[in-house]
């Protein structure tokens, strides 16, 4: 038994199982592989939203792999300074990140698990880290996620403790195969292109926060709103029944 064989099997277990699967992997190995049952038993259950994305990663493969490729070309007009790509990319990039929402919605029906509104944050900011670092795309990619990703709005997505297995472990994702030669465009443009992604990384906080502002805006208007149509139906009320008493009294004869 080889310690990666064991993790898929054990992360493509149902939550209710994991522990007895963990248990049952690790006392298979144990009699000649000690060390590899020790590994087995320090594997970590990962939360009900990771083994949605889990699912998703081993059910639904192209979701993941459609999700990757958006974001390295994105990663890449970034360090490019390409505006113009980064622009056009907009709507693919929310309609990727809707898919992945959706398919784990489909793993969560499709197993009767609960998804609401927190779980669907968490898949959405899975998402946005996938596409802002290629260490999350294959962390989301390997099916053994211990918990969501999220992504600060710069640098790298913090993977401590986010997958059972370290990443020098994992597999590449297909799109990282190559032949191993030097890019000799991308060593003389180096310095540009760190300086572009920064440029574009503080865009993209300053985005973010004007979105956060924004939403907090809306969340007081609507409030707002609601105070006021309260206030027009009471007005509208009292002026009803004020009508009503005039022609009331208009009507009652004079004694």
């Amino acid at each position: 038994m080889r310690l990666e064989d064991a993790v898929d099997e054990l992360y493509a277990a149902a939550p209710a199982d994991f522990v007895a699967t963990r248990t049952r992997l690790a006392r298979e190995a144990k009699g000649d592989e000690p060390d590899l049952a020790a590994a087995i038993t320090a594997l970590r259950k990962p939360t009900r939203t990771a083994w949605l994305l889990n699912r998703v990663a081993r059910d639904e493969p192209q979701v993941v792999a459609d999700l990757t490729a958006l974001g390295e070309r994105m990663r890449a007009a970034q360090a490019k300074g390409d505006g113009s790509t980064l622009a056009q990319a907009r709507p693919e990039r929310r309609a990727a990140i809707d898919a992945l929402v959706a398919a784990a919605g489909r793993c969560a029906e499709a197993t009767g698990s609960p998804f609401g509104a927190a779980a669907r944050g968490e898949v959405d900011a899975t998402a946005v880290a996938v596409l802002a670092d290629e260490q999350s795309g294959r962390a989301l990619a390997s099916g053994t996620l211990l918990r969501a990703l999220t992504y600060a709005g710069f640098g790298e997505v913090e993977l401590d403790d986010a997958v059972a297995t370290p990443l020098r472990l994992l597999p590449p994702l297909p799109d990282d195969a190559g032949d191993g030669a030097a890019d000799p465009e991308v060593d003389a443009q180096e310095r540009a292109r760190q300086e572009a992604l920064d440029s574009a990384r503080d865009e993209l906080r300053e985005a973010e926060r004007e979105l956060s502002a924004a939403r907090l805006e809306e969340s007081q208007v609507r409030a707002a709103l609601v105070v006021a149509r309260d206030r027009v139906n009471t007005a509208e009320a009292r002026v009803t029944h004020v009508t009503q008493d005039i022609a009331d009294l208009g009507t009652r004869p004079v004694r």
